[in-house]
């Protein structure tokens, strides 16, 4: 049995949730993340455990999904603007040819610096239960999802931004 802290979702304000960020969902007791890999972009198995000790913002997406690509652009400025050794934003493509159709299609639409990992079987969405993109996790230090947004979102807005730090800055890791 996981014995779970409730510090990891039990902030003492509630996540500020306005504009788009309406639609994320505060996982309570949050899951622990699965085992399953996924590989980075030449080639090498990871999987989520790798991450741990940094907030993760996870977005699985594809290159044939029209709402994915319409929030890649706010992912893009998200990760300049706030990525750092405590927060990290992965993408992780469902293509089915992997980086060989997601890198090219990255560098037209000129977001080649928001890197991807692969997932092209979906074996990761399947161990998370996930069943349609974009859908996007936010995943504690620990290696628990405390939250999860199903669809494309702004994630360069104020709102986003609000409810990100809301996490970061009031939940320990």
């Amino acid at each position: 049995m996981i014995c779970l802290d409730t510090s990891l979702t039990n902030a003492s304000t509630p996540a500020p949730k306005e504009g788009d960020m309406v639609k994320f969902v505060e996982l309570n007791p949050p899951l622990p993340i699965p085992e399953a890999s996924f590989s980075t972009t030449d080639g090498k198995k990871i999987n989520l455990n790798m991450f741990k000790g940094a907030w993760v913002l996870v977005n699985f997406w594809a290159t044939w999904c029209a709402p994915c690509i319409s929030e890649l652009p706010s992912l893009y400025n998200l990760k300049q603007n706030k990525s750092s050794s405590k927060f990290k934003i992965l993408l992780i493509s469902i293509d089915r040819a992997g980086p060989k159709i997601y890198n090219p299609f990255l560098e037209k639409l000129g977001l080649g610096h928001l890197n991807s990992a692969s997932d092209p079987k979906a074996k990761l969405m399947r161990a998370l239960k996930i069943s349609g993109i974009p859908t996007t996790l936010l995943i504690h230090p620990r290696g628990y999802i405390v939250g999860m947004y199903t669809g494309d979102a702004k994630w360069d807005s104020p709102s986003a931004e609000a409810l990100l730090m809301h996490y970061i800055d009031t939940l320990k890791e």
